[in-house]
Parts: structure tokens; sequence; C-alpha cells
């Protein structure tokens, strides 16, 4: 659903898709509305023929017509207006869903590594730019082999247990015998109970030299 909204041309596709179902549901609905009084016709009135609970499945069948006639209208509209402006529709739903997301509370200010003999050292430096204390936060740090794939991956505890509000916090991994097994590697970021947390800063991949 979100490739539809990230993409004006896929969404002008759903939408022809759309009227296209609409008009066939609206033509069988018209049909069935239109054949059921001859179907009733003999010697009485269609009116004195149908029982009070058929009125009251038409009147429901007529409101459903009307709303699916709008609702083919709207996509019409949309699918007639220009490339331009179905593109600033979907940047505005797409600013406005990512207003509805709740900050990042982290900040990542530093990702480096160090070769040391055979150890290779990953650190690097977060910032807790929320209003309250992030509690047992852990690094996950990805190693992913020369053709991309993933090696293995680490979860390195925080320096601290408990980071205060605009305090920082260090995770540092060693990695021993280093012999060339990866070429790239990532940080995210977790709680120890399992949910991971989003990051402002995305120096999150170094390609080694």
């Amino acid at each position: 659903m979100s490739g539809l909204w990230n993409n004006p041309a896929y969404l002008r596709s759903a939408l022809l898709a759309l009227a296209a179902a609409l008009l066939v549901i609206a033509f069988l609905v018209r049909r069935a509305r239109a054949a059921a009084p001859a179907a009733g016709r003999s010697s009485y009135l269609a009116a004195e023929v149908l029982e009070p609970r058929s009125f009251l499945l038409w009147g429901a069948a007529r409101a459903a017509f009307l709303v699916l006639a709008l609702a083919l209208a709207g996509c019409l509209i949309l699918i007639l207006l220009p490339e331009s402006t179905v593109e600033k529709m979907v940047r505005l739903i797409r600013a406005t869903r990512a207003a509805e997301r709740p900050a990042p509370p982290i900040a990542l200010l530093y990702l480096g590594d160090e070769l040391k003999g055979k150890e290779f050292h990953v650190r690097g430096f977060i910032r807790n730019i929320s209003p309250r204390p992030l509690e047992k936060l852990d690094a996950s740090i990805r190693l992913y082999r020369a053709d991309g794939t993933l090696l293995e991956t680490y979860l390195t505890r925080m320096d601290l247990e408990s980071i205060p509000p605009d305090a920082t916090a260090e995770f540092h991994l060693v990695y021993p015998d280093f012999e060339g097994q990866f070429r790239s590697y990532s940080a995210d970021f977790k709680l120890r109970d399992g949910e991971f947390l989003a990051y402002k800063d995305w120096r999150s991949t170094r390609r080694l030299n």
C-alpha cells in the first residue's frame, strides 16, 4: 500500500482499475434494479407485489449505488488531474503521515572502525534526544560480506544502562581474528526486550578500505 502513495504512476493505475471496477458494479446494480419491477409484473403493480423488507433492500441498494457513483466520480477526477497535481497530493499525504509518526528518540553521533592487530573494532556514539530516559538500549551491528550478504549480527550493549535525556552513550564491538571476513557493516538500535528504535543520523553503513 505504501508503494502506491510513493509512486504517482502506480496511484493513477490503481485509481483507473478502481474506476473500472466501480463502473461494472454500478452497471450490475442498475441492471438488477431495473429488472426487479419487470419480474413482478402480472396483474398487480410492483409496489403491491414487493414486501416491506424488499423495499428496505432496494433502498439500501439505491444508497449503495449513490455511494458507488460518488466514488466513481472522485476516481475519474483524480485520474484526469495533471500528473504534477497528483504528485503534490502524494507528497502532501506522505508529509502528513510522516508528521503523525513519533520523533526518533536517538541521534547517531559517530560510527567508525579501527583495526588493531587482528582485532577489528567498531565504535559509535549516540545521543538520547527524547524527553525520557532510554533504558537498556543495545546496538545491533550487522556484518556484511563483499557480495552484500549478511555474515553475522552482534548485539552490543551501551556503556550506560539508563541514558538520560540529552546524554550520550557509547557502544563498542571487538571482532577477533579479522581476516577480511566482512567488507561493510551497519548499526541499528533496539531495546533489550526486542523493539527497534528509529534514529535521526543515517551514517549507519561504512565501506571498509
